[in-house]
């Protein structure tokens, strides 16, 4: 059984924990692609015995999990759904397809969808439903921009299965990040010299295991991140003043474009905030690497991704 021979095909559930029995047309073309295969909260047993020794152990709540990263790029067809649009529904985001148009992703907090994932290896399946998580997005120049994901499901032992031919001719060729292919990045009017930024969904997705319930719940969201940019002079913009809180917090809108249409992928947060400032040397140039929150402004809204 080789290491690499291995694939993930998922599908959303219409009803949780249902299973909706993905295809090869399912497949998701993942990067370093690992599971958990048995997780959950271990306890002893513990019992007074005549002699020493070690006691069983017991999971008492099984889930697993998987950890991955698929390319940012476009779906190639605008108004349609590009084939990690699961995954993103799936991490606590509602997709709205606008025919011909673009296929935007904004959070929700209810109604949260989930997916079941296959996991096939050496003519091995692990069938995990249920299954949410969380997304972290990766633009950082000199690499391919990638969304990591890690994701939660309900524990099912694997089963001998006939191996598919994995079918991802939907996911599009990634493009660097460059300034070529990402030609905005800005907080309020100002355009960023950036070098890298990290977005972090930060969703709290615990698995409870109940009499009569069992569920990965998605339970809260605060998103994060951080970028690194050429600094300015204080001059052409005032970063310390967006950083600075002591006096009152503030905040910006912010906006991130990668690649064209129709594999166009762009991020839009109306409140950014700042939340420190520390030097960085880019190359020899003056640097700020500046962790930030996501805020919402009418609520649901403190991240929109549109591709197009």
């Amino acid at each position: 059984m080789k290491t690499r021979s291995k694939y993930l095909l998922s599908k959303i559930e219409s009803t949780y924990g249902t299973d909706p029995t993905p295809g090869a047309s399912e497949a998701i073309l993942t990067h370093g692609l690992q599971r958990t295969i048995y997780d959950g909260n271990v306890i002893e047993r513990g019992q007074d015995m005549a002699t020493l020794g070690s006691t069983e152990s017991v999971n008492t709540a099984p889930y697993v999990t998987h950890q991955f990263g698929v390319e940012v790029a476009g779906s190639g067809t605008l108004g349609t759904a590009p084939a990690f649009g699961v995954l993103l529904r799936a991490c606590g985001m509602a997709e709205t397809i606008t025919a011909s148009t673009d296929v935007q992703y904004d959070p929700v907090s209810s109604s949260f969808e989930s997916i079941a994932s296959y996991y096939d290896r050496g003519g091995e399946r692990q069938i995990a439903l249920g299954m949410r998580g969380n997304c972290a997005l990766s633009f950082a120049v000199g690499a391919l921009p990638m969304m990591n994901f890690t994701m939660t499901g309900l524990y099912a032992k694997p089963t001998t299965v006939t191996a598919v031919t994995p079918v991802t001719s939907s996911f599009q060729s990634p493009l660097p990040v460059n300034k070529t292919n990402t030609p905005t990045c800005t907080i309020g009017a100002y355009d960023l010299i950036v070098q890298s930024c990290d977005i972090d969904f930060g969703n709290d997705v615990p698995h409870l295991n109940l009499v009569n319930f069992e569920e990965v719940l998605l339970t809260n969201r605060a998103m994060t991140g951080s970028i690194t940019a050429i600094a300015p002079t204080i001059a052409t913009k005032d970063m310390f003043a967006l950083v600075e809180s002591h006096a009152g917090a503030s905040s910006s809108a912010f906006q991130l474009i990668h690649g064209p249409t129709p594999n166009l992928f762009q991020l839009d947060a109306p409140a950014m905030q700042l939340t420190g400032i520390s030097e960085v040397d880019i190359n020899g140039e003056q640097g700020y690497t500046m962790p930030f929150k996501l805020l919402p402004s009418s609520g649901d809204d403190e991240l929109k991704i549109t591709i197009a």
